[in-house]
């Protein structure tokens, strides 16, 4: 977006939510973002409430694209997205206002996002996403948030989905590792499973319940080792089973040499895990932390 145009959305008070700017001309409302794709473009979006008239809002975006003002646009549902071209010689708002003005003249209006009303509308934020609503649905979901961000979190219920989402995504870890190969890609599967799995059983993303993911986490890389090393004793060992392993073991972890011929391979392991593991694990540590702070509030425009 050229600084020209950020000015002038500045003017008409244009607030910017993530990327985006937000705000409203009379009692029209309009969201703006750079396209991504390109560096002299913006997408200019809407809801716009069904009427006899919609045809000519179409007409008149028609024309626009044949002008090279726009070049494109497309609706879904109620939704209207416009791809404006930016151009030195005319700045958003005078195309803002052609809007507006087409707007008047076939009686249009913008409709809540989450219902057919058109009056009393606003938009409503949470972080940096937002949506318009009206006064009755805005009121709605303020009071649903909170009343999410009170609910208790049910710690071992997450916990245990977690567990069990670990203990699958360690499969992988567990083949790869059978064939005598490490993997990052096998410690991101146990780390996805396990937050998915936390994610299904509907536990809140808290810094209590990240810390409970990674102890899954941990729980299943050890279960994949263990397991790795249970295939290697019976390629080794023809009639070794893992009842017989069990009960083997205690003696089998007795043997400090045998212990440390396991280290390297236990190092590199731990490595992987570590690496197929810390993004995932500081993505969610970072959104837990941000949710803490996050609120549903009417943007005053």
């Amino acid at each position: 977006m050229t600084e020209n145009n950020v000015e002038k959305l500045g003017e008409l008070n244009f607030k910017k939510i993530g990327i985006d700017r937000i705000g409203k001309i009379e009692d029209y409302f309009f969201s703006i973002e750079d396209k991504q794709d390109s560096e002299n473009e913006l997408i200019v979006s809407f809801n716009f409430a069904p009427n006899n008239n919609k045809s000519k809002l179409f007409e008149f975006f028609d024309k626009l694209e044949e002008s090279k003002q726009i070049s494109e646009y497309n609706i879904d549902k109620n939704l209207v997205r416009v791809v404006y071209i930016e151009d030195e010689k005319e700045t958003i708002n005078i195309f803002l206002n052609g809007i507006v003005n087409k707007f008047r003249e076939i009686d249009g209006k913008c409709i809540c996002s989450n219902c057919d009303n058109t009056e009393n509308l606003s938009f409503y934020s949470n972080g940096n996403v937002y949506s318009l609503l009206c006064e009755s649905c805005g009121t709605n979901v303020i009071d649903q948030f909170e009343k999410d961000k009170l609910a208790k979190n049910n710690y071992i219920k997450g916990f245990l989905a977690s567990l069990i989402g670990a203990l699958i995504g360690s499969a992988i870890w567990i083949i790869i590792g059978a064939l005598g190969f490490f993997a990052s890609i096998a410690g991101l599967a146990i780390s996805y499973c396990a937050f998915k799995g936390y994610g299904i059983a509907k536990g809140k993303l808290t810094r209590k319940g990240i810390i409970l993911n990674v102890i899954a986490i941990v729980i299943a890389f050890l279960f994949a080792q263990y397991a790795v090393l249970f295939i290697q004793f019976m390629k080794e060992f023809e009639n070794m089973d893992l009842l017989c392993f069990i009960i083997l073991t205690p003696v089998i972890f007795s043997d400090l040499e045998f212990v440390k011929s396991l280290l390297p391979d236990i190092g590199l392991g731990i490595l992987f895990a570590f690496l197929g593991t810390y993004r995932t694990i500081i993505n969610n540590y970072k959104s837990a932390k941000n949710a803490e702070n996050i609120k549903v509030e009417k943007i005053e425009l």
